[in-house]
C-alpha cells in the first residue's frame, strides 16, 4: 500500500516509451515469419514498451535500446528526427542547420573519441556493462556536445569553406547522364557554405556523421511529445512526437519511438497487470532505471541483415529443407548470443 502511494506521488519523474522496430519493405513470407516463428503479434515489427526515468538522456536510452532487441553494441548508432521534421527545422539550408548545431544537433567534427566517450567494454558480460550505462545517475562525460564547443566546431567548418564549388546533387548527374553520357558531376556556382541549401552542401562536401543525428546528451523527455500533445510553434523543446534511433548503417536497423501520458492501453488490452505496472514504476523510481513493461516479438541479433534478414534466419532454421544450412545458421546465431527462451518483460533490463 505504502508502495503505491509513493508511486502514485511520484509517477510524474516516469515517462513510458514505445519502440518500435520495423522494416516498411518486408514481403509477405518474411512478415509470415516473424508472426510465425518471431512471435510478432502482427508480422510487421517488434515491439518494446518501456517505462523509464524523466532525465535519461538519449545517450543512456542508446544502451537499454541494445540490450531490448538482443544486440551487443558493436556498430554505430544515431539518434534522428522523422525527416519531415528535420526540413521543417532547418528549412533545409546550411544556416537553418548551423544555427541548431550544439542546440539539438551534433557538430561535424568526426572526433569519434570524444562522441563515443564511455565506450569502456573490454571483457566480462556485456549485458552486466550495458546495464550500468542506463542505470541513474546519468551524466555527460565528452566534450563535443556541449554548445559552446559544438558552436566553435562548427565555425571552423564554416570558415574552412568561406567560398565553395558547387556541384549538382547526385539525383541531377544521373539523369544528365543518361541523356548526353556525362562521368563527371557538374560545377553549377560557386559561394560560401553556409548561403548553401542542404543538398548543395551535402552535393559538395563530404561529412562523414551526416547533418542529422541529434545530441546526445538531449533527454529523451525534453526532446518528445506525447502523441495527445500539440508541438507549440514558439518553442523548440519538445520538438517531435516520433524520434527514430538508427544501428548499424549497413544492416540500417531502424526503431520508431514514440510517448504515450500511460499504460491504460496496455491495462485495458490485459498485456499488463496493476501489480506489474506498480512494481515495474517503483524500480524505475527507486532503482533510477528503465524497466520493460510489455514487448512483443523476439530479441534479434547483430549482423544478420537488419529485420528482413532476421526474418530470412527464422525461415532457414524453422523451414529450410537443408539440415546442414539449418544447424550451421542456428549454431552462428547461437554464437551471437541470440535465443528463443521465454523471458517475462521485466526482467529483460
Amino acid at each position: 500500500m505504502r508502495e503505491h502511494k509513493e508511486v502514485e506521488e511520484n509517477k510524474n519523474n516516469i515517462v513510458r516509451i514505445r519502440l518500435e522496430l520495423k522494416d516498411d519493405y518486408l514481403s509477405d513470407d518474411q512478415k509470415r515469419m516473424l508472426k510465425r516463428y518471431g512471435e510478432s503479434s502482427t508480422g510487421d515489427s517488434i515491439v518494446r514498451d518501456i517505462l523509464m526515468p524523466i532525465d535519461m538522456p538519449l545517450h543512456n536510452l542508446h544502451y537499454a535500446i541494445q540490450k531490448l532487441f538482443g544486440w551487443q553494441n558493436s556498430h554505430l548508432r544515431s539518434f534522428h528526427l522523422p525527416e519531415e521534421k528535420y526540413e521543417a527545422l532547418t528549412e533545409g539550408t546550411v544556416k537553418g542547420w548551423s544555427d541548431l548545431v550544439g542546440v539539438l544537433f551534433q557538430p561535424p567534427s568526426e572526433a569519434e573519441e570524444d562522441l563515443f566517450w564511455d565506450e569502456d567494454y573490454e571483457k566480462g558480460s556485456i549485458n552486466t556493462w550495458l546495464k550500468k550505462k542506463y542505470t541513474g545517475p546519468y551524466r555527460y562525460g565528452g566534450t563535443i556536445e556541449h554548445e559552446a564547443v559544438a558552436k566553435q566546431d562548427i565555425k571552423v567548418l564554416l570558415d574552412h569553406f568561406d567560398m565553395i564549388e558547387v556541384r549538382e546533387s547526385f539525383r541531377d548527374f544521373m539523369a544528365r547522364s543518361k541523356q548526353d553520357g556525362s562521368k563527371e558531376t557538374k560545377v553549377i556556382k560557386t559561394a560560401p557554405l553556409i548561403e548553401l541549401t542542404l543538398e548543395e552542401m551535402n552535393a559538395s562536401v563530404a561529412l562523414e556523421g551526416g547533418t542529422e543525428s541529434l545530441l546526445e546528451r538531449l533527454e529523451v523527455n525534453q526532446v518528445i511529445a506525447s502523441q495527445s500533445e500539440t508541438l507549440a510553434t514558439d518553442e523548440l523543446i519538445p520538438i517531435t512526437q516520433e524520434l527514430i534511433y538508427k544501428y548499424d548503417f549497413g544492416d540500417n536497423w531502424n526503431v520508431h519511438m514514440t510517448k504515450y501520458n500511460d499504460c491504460s492501453d496496455l491495462l485495458e488490452q490485459n498485456l499488463v497487470s496493476e501489480a506489474e505496472l506498480v512494481e515495474a514504476q517503483a524500480t524505475v523510481l527507486c532503482k533510477h532505471q528503465p524497466v520493460c513493461i510489455h514487448k512483443d516479438g523476439l530479441s534479434v541479433l547483430d549482423d544478420v541483415g537488419g529485420l528482413s534478414g532476421f526474418a530470412d534466419l527464422l525461415g532457414v532454421i524453422y523451414e529450410g529443407e537443408d539440415k546442414e544450412e539449418k544447424a550451421s545458421l542456428s549454431a552462428w546465431a547461437k554464437s551471437m548470443g541470440w535465443h528463443v527462451r521465454k523471458s517475462h518483460p521485466q526482467k529483460m533490463l
